[in-house]
């Protein structure tokens, strides 16, 4: 792809970017003021706008970010191809997504290697396998946990899930 049609790729996604910026803003203005801080209707349709608007910011943050990168690289003399290998990114692809780092096959590697079917181990929490606990011994009791004054409950003390007579 020439310069010139990467340059004008590029201008179009910005300004494209800075719509969607005062869009998010103005239905976040908008939002907070028709909200009644008294309502708690209200309040939670104002918690869900600015959850809503910050998650939206932080997307795009991340575009602005990649618009950012393609535009050094278009200085630089690399844009359009690849980050990760440098093979030549297709046109086709430049013109439907200007900010494309990686080819189609290598983005789709990545999906595939960061959400596909199952996250790596190192992007899941402490336990790849969250029910092991329910296998420990040490963590079963005999009852189900009850609150006190229970109707269904045969003794006056409430099972707290603690075994107090030793097992046999």
């Amino acid at each position: 792809m020439d310069k010139a049609r990467a340059r004008a790729l590029l201008g179009q996604e910005r300004r494209r970017l800075e719509q969607l910026g005062r869009a998010v803003a103005r239905d976040h203005d908008d939002t907070v003021a028709a909200s009644s801080p008294e309502d708690q209707v209200d309040g939670a349709d104002r918690r869900v706008a600015e959850e809503t608007s910050q998650a939206l910011s932080e997307r795009l943050g991340d575009r602005w970010g990649a618009l950012e990168r393609a535009e050094a690289r278009l200085a630089a003399g690399t844009y359009g191809a690849s980050i990760l290998s440098g093979l030549p990114i297709p046109d086709e692809r430049l013109e439907a997504f200007p900010l494309a780092e990686l080819t189609v096959e290598e983005a789709a590697q990545r999906d595939r290697d960061l959400g596909g079917g199952r996250e790596p181990e190192s992007r899941m929490g402490p336990s790849s396998d969250p029910f092991r606990v329910f296998d420990d011994p040490a963590a079963q009791d005999d009852g189900l946990v009850e609150d006190d004054g229970s109707d269904d409950e045969a003794e006056s003390q409430a099972n707290l899930g603690v075994r107090t007579t030793p097992e046999t």
